[in-house]
């Protein structure tokens, strides 16, 4: 048996993946270990995985909807507080493990480990084409170097580069390497998909995590929603009290409905381009209407790739009621956004992506980077 410890943080779709594959290690038995925000600790300790809680890490709530001049130097302070690092350090020498898998993002983390020669292994959670692109050459990148914390080079020191995405799909899936490799997505389908009513429903939501802007996107929505022949169900997550919303007749809204429960009876989503939620509803082959609420971070991304595999329409998060009601339309009416999204569904449903990922955690256990 060997012993696991992923590192990660409170930020919404960064934090399935890491469950998935520690599932499955489990499984295997293992010993699995997560090292997060003391937030985590109830949804993680009940998923079977023993929990330790950072100390020095600062606050963070992802529900609270912050301007942007509030929120990346926020964002800064939790990928490159050394705290963080130290936290790791101090919980290793307690309690030694075998591999840390760790966030990309938490580069003093990554740091810390490779300072310490702990054999690591960086979890990127979306397309690496985002990660290599506009976070390490973006403000969070370009600040992080001036303080001694360079995004590239921490990751090429680990033991493994561990892409959770498709590399079809991700406009950088073609530079896998002996120590970069693609899993393929952890999301997983219901075991039977299929339609329960013969009326399009769609499935509506925006992120977990609050943005400036997302409850006026939601209102847009409801209002193009209404007396359009489908039914809707929206979920808005902890940040948007659903209460405040103005509700049509054809739609429900609730704070949280789990998606492994809807995506199988629904026929499309309207979504926000998260790459977690939108590889979710392309594994049920569901075509989407994407609305990327966040501008710094991987939505704006995965909803092109969406759009360009024909799979899907990108609208602006400001795009007016009409706009959104046509590509409603569009996606619910035209069989060439559906035959897509299928083909699409068919290819990431034949890679187990938690499993592969799980193979690759186990391989760097037998044949140890020389460098660490």
């Amino acid at each position: 048996m060997s012993t696991f410890l992923f590192v990660t943080i409170d930020a919404g779709g960064n934090v399935p993946p890491a469950i998935q594959i520690g599932r499955d290690l489990l499984a295997r038995g293992h010993r699995v270990r997560f090292l997060g925000h003391e937030r985590q600790r109830a949804a993680l300790t009940a998923a079977g995985f023993e929990f330790s809680a950072f100390g020095r890490m600062p606050h963070w709530d992802p529900t609270e909807i912050r301007p942007v001049h509030r929120d990346l130097p926020g964002f800064l302070t939790m990928c490159t507080n050394a705290g963080a690092g130290q936290d790791l350090v101090d919980l290793l020498h307690a309690d030694p493990a075998d591999l840390v898998i760790i966030d990309c993002m938490l580069l003093s983390v990554l740091q810390a480990a490779h300072r310490h020669a702990q054999p690591y292994a960086v979890l990127f959670h979306s397309f690496y084409q985002f990660w290599d692109g506009n976070f390490a050459n973006g403000p969070i990148g370009m600040l992080a170097r001036v303080k001694g914390l360079n995004a590239r080079t921490l990751w090429a020191e680990a033991s493994l580069e561990l892409v959770v995405s498709d590399p079809g799909l991700d406009p950088a899936g073609n530079r896998a390497s002996k120590t970069r490799v693609w899993c393929g997505v952890t999301e997983q389908a219901a075991q039977e998909i299929g339609r329960t009513t013969k009326k399009p429903t769609v499935l509506v939501s925006l992120s977990t995590i609050g943005v400036p802007g997302q409850e006026d996107a939601y209102r847009r929505i409801l209002q193009a929603l209404e007396d359009l022949p489908l039914d809707a169900v929206v979920t808005t997550g902890p940040a948007i009290d659903p209460t405040r919303l103005p509700t049509p007749p054809n739609a429900e809204v609730f704070a949280f409905t789990p998606h492994a429960q809807i995506m199988p009876r629904v026929t499309a989503v309207v979504g926000h381009g998260g790459h977690s939620t939108t590889m979710n509803a392309l594994i049920h082959g569901l075509p989407m209407l994407l609305m990327p609420m966040n501008p710094f971070i991987d939505q704006s991304m995965v909803s092109q790739a969406v759009a360009d595999a024909g799979a899907g329409i990108k609208l602006n998060k400001k795009a007016s009621p009409a706009a959104i009601r046509r590509a409603i339309l569009d996606i619910t009416g035209t069989e060439g956004f559906t035959t897509a999204a299928r083909a699409l569904g068919t290819r990431l449903r034949q890679t187990p992506g938690a499993s592969v990922a799980a193979d690759r955690l186990l391989a760097v256990l037998e044949h140890p980077r020389a460098s660490n």
